[in-house]
Parts: C-alpha cells; structure tokens; sequence
C-alpha cells in the first residue's frame, strides 16, 4: 500500500482529533500543518510530531508529495482554502459544517469537481457502529413504513465556549451556532437514516448565550417520503444530553442515543431489543473534548480507500451539503416568521 502524505490545515480542538484519528489509520503520513501563525504551527508540529509546519497555507500546500488536506479551520476559511488547494490538485477533506452557507458549499463542489480532485465532507456519526448497522437494517425494511422522525440534540456549552474563540456564533464568520456546529450532526444522521427533507417550518432564538446567532432551534419536517418529524436543538440545556433519533414506523419504533452508545428497537410481536457500542460513547453534548474517534477513524478509512481506488467517498461534497440545506431552510424559515420553506432552496439567478 502506497502511503498517503496528507496536511492538516489548523491547530485547534477539531486539527487534533483529526491527527490523532489518522494515526490509526494505516497508509497515511500526516507531513505538514499550516496554523494562523508560526508559533501555533511549530507548537502543533511538535506535540504531534509533524516534520513540517507553517504559517502559510501555500506553503503547505507546496510540500513535496502532499496529496490531502484536512481543512479543519473555522467556517469562514474554508471556501478559499478548499477552492486554493482543489487549484493546486490536492484532494480535500473538510470538517462539519463544509461551509457557512449553501452557496458557498456548491463553491467548493464546483471548484473540486472542475479540478478533478476528491472532496470528502466530515460526518462521524454516520460512521460509527450503531448508526451503521440501523443504516443497513431500515434498508432492509425493519420499521416497515416510516412515518415519524424525530431529532433532539440538546446539549451544553458553557460561556466561556464562545468567549475563547471570537468566530463563534457569528453570523458572517461561523454562519450560525448550534444548528450549524453542534446539531449538524445530529441533523446529518436524521436525513441519511429517514431520507430526504423535503419542506421544513422552523424558529430559531438567542435565549441564553450572549452570541449573536442561535443557542435554541426548533423544527417540524416533512420528508419525500412522506414522512414527518421534528428536530429540537440548542446549546444553552444544561448540564447536557446525549443526542437522540427517535424512527417510528409501521412495524415498530427505533430509539438511538448516539452519544451514549445505545439503541433500543420494538418491533411488533418481538421482544424488545437494546444493542449497545461502547466504542461509540462519547459526552460531547457537555464538552466538545469528549468525542469517540471511531467514527473519525472508519470515515478516514472510507475517504483513502476511495483515493486508492477512484471511488467517491461515502459523504462526498454533495452528501455533506444536505445537512446545511437543512440547516439554511430552517433559519430562513425562522426569518420569515416559521412560514415553510421548500427543499431544495431555491438558488438566485
């Protein structure tokens, strides 16, 4: 196996995980890192053992033999990295959210596509055991006809979570708060395990933190299939609560806590059934520091594969947009007084 020269783009909280993901993953060298400044990089290098680190991102990006980038800078960043490096014909993978907007995203799509790279979009959940194995068992018509789907992501974060980064809950620079950094998760997993949204009503609010975006979300949904749900998000619940998928159909019910690691299904005329994953468990919904790494490792896993092989990745570009639609929809709901909003938006000529 050929081995992968790879950069990370970042030295925060999200840049770790990623290097620390990616030394289980075989056949990958993470080579550089570009920080906001030299001394941040060589910090970074040194701690992770990174033979290159820079100031620069054109720098990094000029590193012999780097094939990858992991952009894991903050929202505002990441269109124009994403489009540099797609110039520069290095493959790309970006952490959640891919971008602050719809637009922006179909940006990097655009960019990436044009330039014959890969671009691979951060979504852990979906790779992680229980999620992966109700994926399969849905598809294979265990609930029977799904008719309700519903989502709660209420989690904590204290004051100081916004204080220590200036970019947090700010519209022109994260693009939002909870539902487009927190929730988007949560979000993500909903629409891939129930199918696409196709209108949503949604009302969002500020009722805690002092940011200038959401800490409190609400949404009803209905889905292409028919289907309807409804999605409760905020930042500001505390102490925190694992997030939960609640499926309901015809031949049963499924309920998912992911960060906890379990999932109970009743099925008509079975006995209940609770199935756990221990590796999954995590308690992010109170700190962000608290994440399992599995899904992170399986998704890395999928993204080199599909380099060595040609393949898209599973969440490539255009899967990880699907969840910021969503996202996008339910502000401009919230904006418009809860009046339902159609999907897919609706571009400007």
């Amino acid at each position: 196996m050929d081995t992968i020269d790879v950069g990370i783009v970042g030295t925060g909280l999200s840049a770790t995980m990623h290097v620390q993901a990616l030394a289980q993953v075989p056949g990958v060298r993470v080579v550089a890192v570009a920080g906001t400044s030299q001394e941040k990089a060589d910090a970074f290098a040194l701690q992770h053992r990174i033979p290159g680190a820079f100031a620069r991102f054109e720098d990094l990006l000029a590193t012999p033999g780097l094939q990858a980038i992991h952009l894991c800078t903050p929202p505002f960043a990441r269109e124009e990295y994403a489009k540099t490096a797609a110039g520069a014909g290095i493959h790309v993978l970006i952490e959640k959210p891919m971008a602050r907007n719809v637009a922006e995203a179909d940006r990097i799509i655009a960019a990436c596509e044009s330039a014959g790279v890969v671009l691979g979009a951060l979504f852990q959940f979906r790779f992680t055991p229980l999620p992966r194995q109700i994926k399969r068992d849905l598809d294979g018509g265990r609930l029977g006809r799904i008719f309700l789907a519903d989502c709660y992501a209420k989690w904590w974060r204290e004051p100081a979570y916004y204080a220590s980064s200036a970019w947090r809950g700010r519209r022109d620079l994260e693009g939002g708060a909870v539902l487009i950094n927190q929730a988007i998760h949560s979000i993500d997993l909903l629409q891939w395990l129930a199918g696409p949204v196709r209108r949503i009503a949604g009302r969002v609010k500020t009722a805690v933190h002092l940011i200038e975006m959401e800490d409190v979300a609400t949404a009803t949904l209905e889905f292409a299939s028919g289907a309807l749900g409804t999605l409760v998000a905020s930042t500001a619940t505390y102490p925190g609560y694992s997030e939960r998928i609640e499926l309901h159909g015809d031949g049963g019910s499924l309920i998912l806590n992911q960060g906890q690691g379990v999932a109970d299904w009743n099925l008509k005329g079975r006995e209940p059934e609770r199935v756990t994953a221990s590796d999954q468990r995590g308690d992010s919904a109170r700190d962000p520091a608290k994440v399992s790494l599995v899904g992170h490792v399986a998704e890395f896993v999928d993204f080199y594969d599909a380099l060595r092989s040609g393949r898209a990745p599973a969440i490539d570009g255009r899967a990880g947009r699907a969840a910021l639609e969503i996202v996008e929809a339910i502000r401009l709901s919230s904006d418009r007084g809860g009046a339902p909003v159609e999907l897919p938006l609706k571009r400007e000529a």
